[in-house]
């Protein structure tokens, strides 16, 4: 028996040295076209990785300004309510503001009730100097105001002046200077040409 099996495996022929290799090259042509696939495929592959992307461009939004009237006056004050000539005047002659105002006059106490802006000077050796500004003044109501305090129409010395009733106690007639919607009290005549127009 064994020489039997000795004898089969000895009858098989030997391959020439040429066919076997090229019967090796051919077994390993296989194994490089597949390794030759995954190259190309793994260097095909498109990239999919999302590019970042420029941010995008902000407008600045456009600035809101507060809306105006056209010639619409500044709220008074009492820096404010008489001319730049008349402050000059009473800082030459040390006349200066005094708080609180001095408001003795019926009417005038009437108008800081009313929202008025109130205001007195004075020195040590001079009496004080009250006036009075109110804006936006319903005229019907203070037109019956005027007349129940007895002030009369004048327009001395001034346009829309309104003269009142001598003051005992400064011998003086208080004036009301009606300018549009703004009334203007003062102690004495003479500040109607001091005051700031309105209008």
């Amino acid at each position: 028996m064994g020489k039997f099996r000795a004898s089969t495996e000895a009858s098989a022929p030997a391959l020439p040295y040429g066919a076997a290799m090229t019967l090796r090259r051919m077994s390993a042509i296989p194994t490089v076209l597949f390794a030759a696939v995954v190259l190309v495929g793994c260097t095909a592959a498109p990239d999919t990785t999302p590019s970042p992307s420029a941010p995008a461009a902000t407008t600045p939004a456009p600035e809101t300004s507060e809306p105006t009237t056209p010639g619409a006056q500044p709220a008074a004050t009492c820096d404010t309510i008489l001319t730049a000539e008349t402050y000059d005047k009473f800082e030459a002659d040390d006349i200066e503001p005094i708080e609180p105002p001095i408001v003795v006059n019926q009417l005038a106490q009437q108008m800081v009730e009313a929202g008025g802006v109130a205001c007195t000077w004075g020195a040590p050796a001079a009496e004080g100097l009250t006036v009075v500004r109110l804006s936006d003044a319903d005229w019907a109501v203070w037109e019956s105001a005027l007349a129940d305090a007895g002030f009369v129409e004048t327009n001395d010395p001034v346009p829309g002046a309104y003269t009142g009733p001598v003051d005992p106690g400064m011998g003086e007639s208080p004036i009301v200077v009606v300018d549009g919607e703004t009334l203007t009290y003062a102690d004495n005549p003479t500040v109607a040409s001091w005051l700031v127009p309105t209008s």
